[in-house]
């Protein structure tokens, strides 16, 4: 019986009727959300939709914006300058449009092609130098990612067909874009205004809304700076190793690796794959040389090129970054694989600030 009332003593000391109650509201909330999702679910994405060029806009502004205060240390005017980092991004994204998406679209077929043949020929290896009979599970699991990756590259030709809704879709994706470049480069030209909006509002919140601003300001500004130089190295270094390994594709596998790096650990170990196997079509010579090259470039990257571009403060644990990038994507899809570690590294600079106010 004495356990029993510390147990009510304990409770009637830490429990409160205020703190009962906010707990019931905070449930309360959460389950009113998810028995009405299909109604605000809805009027979440049409309010995306609106807001999508005005935030993408601003983060290409953030982004460009140290290169801008770079030029201005050299006396060279903003009004200037802006127009012709802008006329630069309209002809990368015109060359990307025009060239490098076809050059996709052509080669679509036969990368697929290319890595249902790998498929097959590793499997073919492993049978024939295996003791035992392949395990049933391996058997299945070849089969159904040779089925996946036929049925993809049959849609393919559809696409033909259906051309007027293709170019229809193509161009409300560039209208998007534009719209987006040009609301960022509006940006860039009254940025100085922008961010004393937004300093001027996390003054209503006190001097720790203010450095936890700053501190975010510096721990993302620094993550996507360095992210950006880090797949521009990647792109070389691997279209040069694909290229010289003889890899038909090396282009597209090369794109692959580097935009993987969006997403740590998975987004390198998938590029790196993709690459493997659709390179086992190629001369055993080919092939062993690839896997080194590999290794090499792995090490390389590990141990030396991102630890000089990335700071110390940016580095993440791969346990945070795989929980951070599972968790993005099953609250908000796609968007939320791509935003998780921006979000993860804001979260985490504003615990440790805290934590050292304590």
């Amino acid at each position: 019986m004495k356990f029993f009332e510390r147990i009510e003593e304990k409770i009637n000391k830490d429990v409160n009727v205020q703190a009962l109650i906010r707990v019931i509201l905070v449930l309360l909330i959460v389950w009113l959300l998810k028995m009405t999702d299909n109604v605000w679910q809805g009027i979440f994405m049409k309010g995306w939709h609106i807001i999508r060029p005005f935030f993408l806009g601003f983060i290409i502004a953030y982004v460009l914006q140290p290169l801008f205060r770079k030029l201005e240390r050299y006396h060279l005017s903003r009004k200037i300058m802006i127009p012709i980092v802008y006329v630069v991004l309209f002809v990368l994204i015109g060359w990307l449009l025009f060239t490098i998406i076809p050059l996709l679209y052509s080669r679509a077929s036969s990368f697929i092609l290319s890595m249902i043949n790998g498929l097959n020929s590793g499997y073919s290896a492993y049978v024939e130098f295996a003791d035992s009979d392949v395990p049933l599970w391996v058997q299945r699991m070849i089969s159904e990612a040779v089925n996946a990756l036929q049925s993809t590259r049959d849609l393919i030709p559809q696409l033909s067909s259906r051309l007027s809704t293709v170019l229809s879709d193509a161009a409300n994706v560039f209208t998007i874009v534009v719209l987006m470049l040009i609301i960022s480069m509006y940006m860039c030209g009254s940025w100085e205004k922008i961010e004393s909006t937004i300093y001027d509002l996390a003054k209503r919140g006190g001097a720790h809304t203010i450095r936890s601003i700053k501190a975010i300001d510096t721990e993302i500004g620094s993550y996507i700076r360095s992210l950006l130089v880090l797949m521009c190295i990647k792109f070389v270094e691997y279209a040069i190793m694909y290229y010289f390994v003889g890899h038909k594709d090396w282009l597209l596998v090369s794109l692959l690796t580097a935009i993987g790096l969006i997403v740590p650990y998975i987004g390198p170990m998938v590029g790196n794959a993709v690459g493997i196997i659709t390179a086992l079509t190629l001369p055993t010579k080919n092939i062993v040389i690839l896997l080194i090259c590999i290794v090499l470039l792995s090490q390389l990257d590990a141990y030396i090129i991102e630890p000089l571009i990335h700071s110390r403060n940016v580095k993440i644990s791969p346990i945070w970054a795989l929980f951070s990038i599972y968790a993005g994507g099953v609250l908000a899809g796609a968007w939320g694989v791509m935003l998780a570690i921006p979000v993860y590294l804001a979260v985490r600079v504003v615990i440790r600030l805290n934590r050292s106010e304590v």
